[in-house]
């Protein structure tokens, strides 16, 4: 039992926390290779960040695969995480063509999960966040 029971629960800035980590990780990435592989980033009821580890068994996964290493990794441990992030390297397509984009997906327990989409150009140069409705894959009930 922790001496500070509010801290086993979500706290209100947990999964800003998580997308600024996340995001700032991804740039970092973007701007030394240009790309970056899955990962993902969680918040530990202590409140510290940690980021699992996962083996694909292979030098150059498919990303999909890495995702879900990265969702069953967080499912095994979400006793221990208040909140998660998962986040990837995507194209989205449009009217105006292929844009590249940052995913973030945030899931806490009894909160509602959210992706956040920053489309970004070569640099990278980020654009305008927004965010869509999502599926739990990590807390479910």
């Amino acid at each position: 039992m922790t001496e500070n029971p509010a801290a086993e629960e979500p706290q209100p800035g947990d999964l800003d926390q998580l997308l600024s980590a996340s995001i700032e990780a991804a740039s970092s990435m973007l701007s030394v290779d240009g790309e970056f592989y899955p990962f993902a980033v969680a918040l530990t009821h202590g409140g510290e960040l940690v980021s699992p580890a996962v083996d694909p068994g292979t030098e150059q996964p498919d990303a999909e695969d890495v995702v879900e290493l990265l969702i069953e990794a967080l499912r095994e441990g979400r006793d221990n995480i208040r909140a998660a992030a998962l986040c990837s390297d995507v194209t989205l397509a449009s009217d105006k063509g292929d844009q590249d984009a940052i995913r973030v997906e945030l899931e806490a327990p009894e909160h509602q999960p959210v992706t956040i989409l920053v489309p970004y150009d070569e640099g990278p140069v980020l654009g305008e966040p927004f965010g869509v409705d999502a599926q739990a894959r990590i807390f479910l009930s």
